[in-house]
Protein backbone atom coordinates (compact mmCIF):
# COMPACT_ATOMS: atom_id res chain seq x y z
CA UNK A 1 0.00 0.00 0.00
CA UNK A 2 1.29 3.27 -0.96
CA UNK A 3 1.68 6.35 1.48
CA UNK A 4 -0.72 8.28 -0.77
CA UNK A 5 -3.48 5.51 -0.12
CA UNK A 6 -2.69 5.15 3.32
CA UNK A 7 -3.43 9.19 3.58
CA UNK A 8 -6.76 9.21 2.10
CA UNK A 9 -7.55 6.13 4.51
CA UNK A 10 -7.00 7.32 7.29
CA UNK A 11 -8.25 10.52 6.20
CA UNK A 12 -11.64 9.01 5.52
CA UNK A 13 -11.71 6.88 8.39
CA UNK A 14 -11.50 10.21 10.34
CA UNK A 15 -14.06 11.66 8.53
CA UNK A 16 -16.30 8.49 9.37
CA UNK A 17 -15.48 8.81 13.00
CA UNK A 18 -16.06 12.33 12.69
CA UNK A 19 -19.89 12.81 11.03
CA UNK A 20 -20.78 9.31 11.70
CA UNK A 21 -22.41 6.78 9.89
CA UNK A 22 -24.37 8.77 7.39
CA UNK A 23 -21.41 10.03 5.07
CA UNK A 24 -21.00 6.27 4.22
CA UNK A 25 -24.49 5.99 3.01
CA UNK A 26 -23.61 9.02 0.65
CA UNK A 27 -20.02 7.73 0.05
CA UNK A 28 -21.10 4.12 -0.44
CA UNK A 29 -18.60 2.46 -2.85
CA UNK A 30 -21.29 1.15 -6.17
CA UNK A 31 -22.41 -2.37 -6.65
CA UNK A 32 -21.94 -4.44 -9.45
CA UNK A 33 -18.55 -3.26 -10.21
CA UNK A 34 -15.77 -5.82 -10.66
CA UNK A 35 -11.99 -3.91 -10.77
CA UNK A 36 -9.08 -5.81 -12.37
CA UNK A 37 -6.14 -6.45 -9.98
CA UNK A 38 -3.91 -4.74 -12.25
CA UNK A 39 -3.68 -0.87 -12.87
CA UNK A 40 -5.35 0.08 -15.96
CA UNK A 41 -3.27 0.44 -19.04
CA UNK A 42 -5.20 3.14 -20.58
CA UNK A 43 -6.63 6.05 -18.44
CA UNK A 44 -8.54 9.57 -19.74
CA UNK A 45 -9.60 11.88 -17.47
CA UNK A 46 -11.91 15.19 -19.22
CA UNK A 47 -12.38 17.97 -16.53
CA UNK A 48 -15.01 20.85 -17.32
CA UNK A 49 -13.50 22.90 -14.26
CA UNK A 50 -16.41 26.16 -14.31
CA UNK A 51 -19.27 23.88 -15.61
CA UNK A 52 -18.69 21.55 -12.55
CA UNK A 53 -18.07 18.31 -14.77
CA UNK A 54 -15.92 15.64 -14.82
CA UNK A 55 -15.30 11.98 -16.62
CA UNK A 56 -12.85 9.32 -15.80
CA UNK A 57 -12.29 6.49 -18.12
CA UNK A 58 -10.25 3.31 -17.04
CA UNK A 59 -9.45 0.54 -19.71
CA UNK A 60 -7.51 -2.65 -18.35
CA UNK A 61 -5.36 -5.56 -20.13
CA UNK A 62 -8.34 -7.80 -20.27
CA UNK A 63 -10.39 -4.89 -22.16
CA UNK A 64 -12.92 -4.19 -18.98
CA UNK A 65 -13.94 -1.30 -19.10
CA UNK A 66 -15.07 1.72 -15.82
CA UNK A 67 -16.39 4.79 -17.26
CA UNK A 68 -17.37 7.92 -14.54
CA UNK A 69 -19.14 10.72 -15.21
CA UNK A 70 -19.68 13.76 -12.42
CA UNK A 71 -22.03 16.61 -13.26
CA UNK A 72 -23.24 19.73 -11.03
CA UNK A 73 -20.17 19.74 -8.78
CA UNK A 74 -20.96 23.38 -9.69
CA UNK A 75 -22.06 26.07 -9.07
CA UNK A 76 -23.02 25.59 -5.66
CA UNK A 77 -26.48 24.42 -5.00
CA UNK A 78 -26.50 22.50 -8.25
CA UNK A 79 -27.98 18.78 -8.64
CA UNK A 80 -24.43 16.77 -8.29
CA UNK A 81 -24.80 13.28 -9.94
CA UNK A 82 -22.35 10.43 -10.55
CA UNK A 83 -23.17 7.74 -13.30
CA UNK A 84 -20.95 4.20 -13.12
CA UNK A 85 -21.18 2.61 -16.22
CA UNK A 86 -18.90 -0.68 -16.91
CA UNK A 87 -18.14 -2.61 -20.56
CA UNK A 88 -15.42 -4.83 -22.42
CA UNK A 89 -13.36 -4.53 -25.24
CA UNK A 90 -12.59 -7.60 -27.11
CA UNK A 91 -9.46 -9.24 -27.43
CA UNK A 92 -9.13 -7.99 -31.03
CA UNK A 93 -10.34 -4.32 -30.31
CA UNK A 94 -7.92 -3.97 -27.16
CA UNK A 95 -5.55 -5.09 -29.40
CA UNK A 96 -5.86 -2.88 -32.19
CA UNK A 97 -6.91 0.25 -29.49
CA UNK A 98 -2.77 -0.22 -27.98
CA UNK A 99 -1.69 -0.78 -31.87
CA UNK A 100 -3.00 2.52 -32.43
CA UNK A 101 -1.95 4.30 -29.41
CA UNK A 102 1.68 3.10 -30.31
CA UNK A 103 1.42 4.46 -33.59
CA UNK A 104 -0.64 7.81 -32.89
CA UNK A 105 2.41 9.86 -32.58
CA UNK A 106 1.53 10.46 -28.61
CA UNK A 107 5.09 8.93 -27.48
CA UNK A 108 6.19 12.26 -29.29
CA UNK A 109 4.53 14.98 -27.09
CA UNK A 110 5.09 16.80 -24.51
CA UNK A 111 4.19 15.89 -20.84
CA UNK A 112 2.17 19.57 -20.78
CA UNK A 113 0.42 21.74 -23.20
CA UNK A 114 -1.44 25.05 -22.34
CA UNK A 115 -3.65 27.11 -24.16
CA UNK A 116 -2.13 30.16 -25.10
CA UNK A 117 -5.42 31.75 -25.09
CA UNK A 118 -7.44 34.07 -27.74
CA UNK A 119 -7.59 37.61 -28.13
CA UNK A 120 -10.52 39.36 -26.20
CA UNK A 121 -11.07 42.50 -26.00
CA UNK A 122 -9.83 45.50 -23.99
CA UNK A 123 -6.26 43.26 -23.99
CA UNK A 124 -7.74 40.63 -22.56
CA UNK A 125 -7.50 37.23 -23.51
CA UNK A 126 -10.12 34.13 -24.02
CA UNK A 127 -9.29 30.63 -22.57
CA UNK A 128 -11.44 28.02 -21.87
CA UNK A 129 -11.90 25.43 -18.50
CA UNK A 130 -11.15 22.37 -19.66
CA UNK A 131 -8.21 19.65 -18.46
CA UNK A 132 -7.55 16.81 -20.19
CA UNK A 133 -5.42 14.10 -19.71
CA UNK A 134 -4.23 10.80 -21.58
CA UNK A 135 -2.04 7.89 -20.05
CA UNK A 136 -1.08 5.16 -21.59
CA UNK A 137 1.54 2.30 -20.41
CA UNK A 138 1.38 -0.77 -22.07
CA UNK A 139 4.69 -2.47 -24.05
CA UNK A 140 6.91 -0.42 -25.01
CA UNK A 141 4.34 2.96 -24.48
CA UNK A 142 4.55 4.60 -21.62
CA UNK A 143 3.27 8.07 -21.50
CA UNK A 144 0.88 10.62 -20.11
CA UNK A 145 0.02 14.28 -21.47
CA UNK A 146 -2.16 16.80 -19.97
CA UNK A 147 -3.58 19.49 -22.57
CA UNK A 148 -5.04 22.73 -19.97
CA UNK A 149 -7.31 25.45 -20.52
CA UNK A 150 -8.46 24.69 -24.33
CA UNK A 151 -11.62 26.30 -25.56
CA UNK A 152 -12.55 23.08 -27.12
CA UNK A 153 -11.19 19.11 -28.18
CA UNK A 154 -10.49 19.83 -31.28
CA UNK A 155 -7.93 23.08 -30.10
CA UNK A 156 -5.51 21.05 -28.34
CA UNK A 157 -2.17 19.90 -30.40
CA UNK A 158 -2.77 16.84 -32.45
CA UNK A 159 -3.25 13.72 -31.98
CA UNK A 160 -5.25 15.06 -28.77
CA UNK A 161 -8.37 15.46 -30.29
CA UNK A 162 -8.22 12.28 -32.47
CA UNK A 163 -7.47 10.55 -29.31
CA UNK A 164 -10.17 12.25 -27.03
CA UNK A 165 -13.12 11.33 -30.41
CA UNK A 166 -12.25 7.57 -30.13
CA UNK A 167 -12.19 7.18 -26.43
CA UNK A 168 -15.67 9.13 -26.38
CA UNK A 169 -16.77 6.72 -28.79
CA UNK A 170 -15.64 3.85 -26.89
CA UNK A 171 -17.37 4.95 -23.43
CA UNK A 172 -20.32 6.18 -25.43
CA UNK A 173 -21.12 2.83 -27.42
CA UNK A 174 -18.92 -0.08 -25.05
CA UNK A 175 -20.59 0.49 -21.86
CA UNK A 176 -23.95 0.37 -19.93
CA UNK A 177 -24.66 2.38 -17.14
CA UNK A 178 -24.79 0.56 -13.71
CA UNK A 179 -25.23 2.57 -11.26
CA UNK A 180 -26.38 6.45 -10.91
CA UNK A 181 -26.16 8.33 -7.75
CA UNK A 182 -27.00 11.76 -6.38
CA UNK A 183 -24.39 13.35 -4.35
CA UNK A 184 -25.79 15.45 -1.03
CA UNK A 185 -24.61 18.74 -0.61
CA UNK A 186 -22.72 20.33 2.28
CA UNK A 187 -20.07 18.66 4.51
CA UNK A 188 -21.41 15.28 3.89
CA UNK A 189 -20.72 16.19 0.12
CA UNK A 190 -17.00 17.31 1.47
CA UNK A 191 -16.63 13.35 2.84
CA UNK A 192 -17.81 11.61 -0.71
CA UNK A 193 -15.59 13.48 -2.87
CA UNK A 194 -12.94 12.32 -0.29
CA UNK A 195 -14.05 8.63 -0.60
CA UNK A 196 -14.12 9.15 -4.18
CA UNK A 197 -10.45 10.12 -4.56
CA UNK A 198 -9.72 7.39 -2.12
CA UNK A 199 -11.28 5.07 -4.85
CA UNK A 200 -9.77 6.63 -7.84
CA UNK A 201 -6.62 5.72 -5.95
CA UNK A 202 -7.48 1.95 -5.92
CA UNK A 203 -8.37 2.10 -9.68
CA UNK A 204 -5.07 3.01 -10.44
CA UNK A 205 -2.99 0.78 -7.84
CA UNK A 206 -1.11 -2.12 -8.89
CA UNK A 207 -2.07 -5.76 -7.54
CA UNK A 208 -0.59 -6.72 -3.82
CA UNK A 209 1.36 -9.88 -3.98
Amino acid sequence: MTGKMKLYIGLLVLGLATIGSGVWMLAKFPPHIDIPEEPPVIYEQLDYIMGGESSYLYIYDDGSIIYIEEKGFRPPGARHTKTWKTGKLTPHQMDNLLTYFENSGLNELDEDYWFPGEPAGRGGMYIGDMVFTISVNSGNLSKTVTASHYLTPPDMPPPLNEIYTKLKNIAETKTEEVYHELIKSGIGSYWARLFDALTMVCLMQPAAH
